[in-house]
């Protein structure tokens, strides 16, 4: 008795039906390759594709607070005007040494030799320092008033004088104004006016 199952006659139907298979599979996979040749040079040819260029921008900037540096790189996609920027986080410009910042102390508290007091705290700590008379006495308000660029060395000064950075203000035009007989002061960077809130001392 033969087993049951399904066996190949021997007239070869069988294996042209397999042939025509394998062909018709190779006549599909040959279709394929060729679409996929045909989507990979549409999409690199200009039309939208790959970014072909590349601005890498450096901008420098005085924020008022010390010189800031903040490099920003810029891709632009030539074949589609696409623009994407990465900004690296600013890098702000070092604290000048204490040699090299001028420092003018004006006593707005009525109280007698105040700035000469703060005058010395900051020639120790190495700033070349002058004491003078503020204009308004008293004056109610402690602040730090710095020049253009100085604004770093200003916080400095201010905790040197056992301050905060929130008595620091940009200085007037004419910073010399604030100060009773400003000879021999010109050209100084930071200025000091001690008030009675005694903010620093």
């Amino acid at each position: 008795m033969t087993p049951p199952g399904r066996y190949a006659s021997s007239d070869g139907s069988f294996a042209r039906s397999t042939g025509n298979a394998a062909a018709r599979g190779a006549v599909l996979i040959g279709i394929a390759v060729l679409i996929g040749i045909l989507l990979l040079s549409q999409g690199f040819d200009g039309s939208g594709g790959a970014p072909s260029a590349a601005t890498v921008t450096t901008t420098t900037a005085s924020t008022g607070t010390g010189t800031t540096v903040a490099t920003v790189t810029t891709t632009t996609l030539a074949n589609s005007g696409d623009t994407t920027a990465t900004t690296v986080a600013p890098v702000t410009a070092s604290v000048r040494p204490p040699g090299e910042v001028k420092v003018v102390v004006a006593n707005g508290t009525g109280v007698k030799g105040a700035a000469g007091v703060a005058r010395d705290q900051l020639t120790a700590a190495g700033y070349v320092a002058e004491a003078k008379n503020a204009v308004t006495v008293p004056t109610e308000l402690s602040t730090v008033y710095y020049v253009d660029g100085y604004a770093e060395e200003a916080k400095a000064v201010a905790s040197t004088l056992g301050g905060t950075a929130s008595l620091l203000r940009a200085a007037p035009a004419d910073p010399l104004a604030l100060i009773k007989s400003p000879t021999g002061i010109e050209g100084f960077n930071i200025f000091v006016i001690l008030g009675a809130d005694n903010a620093i001392s």
